[in-house]
């Protein structure tokens, strides 16, 4: 950053109020966290609703498959809160990566890091609506 009255560069960090060569004020030098070589991206929209429909879905889905087929096999609730849940939760994931990461890099680890702990919840919840559902382990 050049000083507005002398056009001289100041030094790196500079944080004093006048300028070091002629003495005038000048504006402090902005210490910001990106890296200068980073490029900010603008955040991505995000809608409230869709991100829970797509959330509560399996964990429904689950809960209705296991009481429309509570005395025949119940295989299918397993499955759809399995696959469903897991799916649910890197689509999740991904939607929240890239509406809170401001960098590339940060995108892409945000997305990672929420697509795990999302993927963990969304099965939970999938295990919770099974047994709303009345889904029973059947040892024989």
């Amino acid at each position: 950053m050049n000083c507005p009255h002398c056009q001289k560069e100041l030094p790196e960090n500079h944080s004093a109020e006048g300028c070091p060569f002629c003495g005038q004020n000048a504006p402090p030098q902005k210490i910001d966290s990106v890296d200068p070589g980073e490029k900010l991206l603008a955040p991505v929209k995000f809608r409230v609703v869709v991100f829970f429909l797509v959330l509560l879905g399996p964990p429904v889905l689950t809960m209705i498959s296991a009481l429309l087929i509570h005395a025949q096999n119940q295989s299918g609730s397993v499955v759809i809160g399995f696959f469903g849940g897991g799916a649910t939760g890197i689509a999740c994931g991904i939607m929240l990566g890239l509406r809170l990461g401001r960098t590339l890099p940060a995108r892409v680890a945000l997305c990672l890091l929420f697509a795990a702990v999302m993927t963990f919840v969304c099965i939970m919840l999938c295990f919770i609506g099974c047994s709303l559902g009345g889904y029973q382990i059947k040892i024989d």
